[in-house]
């Protein structure tokens, strides 16, 4: 029970970070689409697979309860594919790791004897938009990419207790059939048979 509250709440995780992740991607391929260019390999990747991520999590989401005994190691696969997918997506785009997308400058006061020296006006931040938000989408994808794998582990370990589970309860639930109902049922057959008679 606990691995599949657990399972939920991955998904529906995944699909929340999985909305800006589309959102920020999508500002950067519009003018792209508008110019009728191709977007860099990087770029178009991450978008693809946050696409594909999100629908995925919300089929799974709404239809795993109900096929769980049969599913979860076609979801463990596909899941584990959607980790190599966004490791591609992530190195492609290893770059921005680096990248500085903001400028912070503070005012600088020193006092020496009756003298004040300063530097700088007052406090100012610039931050470079595009540079912040295609890093955010960036960070957004490595935190998919362990989730993803996280539900491929849960989706594995779900069907196997649930394959565990079945199974047990199928043997007590023969085995208790077996010995009570026949024994009832055949006394209670003679005991109809003897009033008869």
């Amino acid at each position: 029970m606990l691995s599949s509250a657990l399972f939920t709440g991955v998904r529906v995780l995944q699909v929340l970070i999985a909305i800006p992740i589309i959102g920020m991607l999508g500002w950067f391929v519009d003018p792209y689409v508008d110019n009728n260019q191709t977007p860099p390999d990087g770029l178009l990747t991450l978008f693809i697979v946050s696409i594909l991520a999100c629908a995925w999590a919300l089929v799974t989401l709404f239809q795993f309860h109900r096929y769980r005994s049969m599913s979860g190691p076609f979801i463990a696969v596909i899941d584990i594919g959607f980790v190599g997918a966004w490791i591609a997506g992530i190195y492609l785009n290893r770059g921005i790791s680096d990248a500085d997308c903001s400028n912070f400058s503070a005012p600088v006061g020193i006092r020496i004897g009756d003298n004040n020296y300063s530097a700088g006006d007052s406090w100012s931040a610039s931050v470079n938009r595009p540079c912040a938000m295609f890093k955010a989408s960036w960070i957004l994808s490595i935190i998919e990419c362990i989730l993803f794998f996280a539900t491929c582990l849960l989706s594995w370990t779900l069907y196997r207790s649930h394959r565990y589970d079945t199974r047990h309860a199928h043997k007590e639930y023969t085995g208790g059939r077996r010995s009570g109902s026949t024994s009832t049922y055949s006394s209670h057959r003679r005991h109809h048979r003897h009033a008869r008679v």
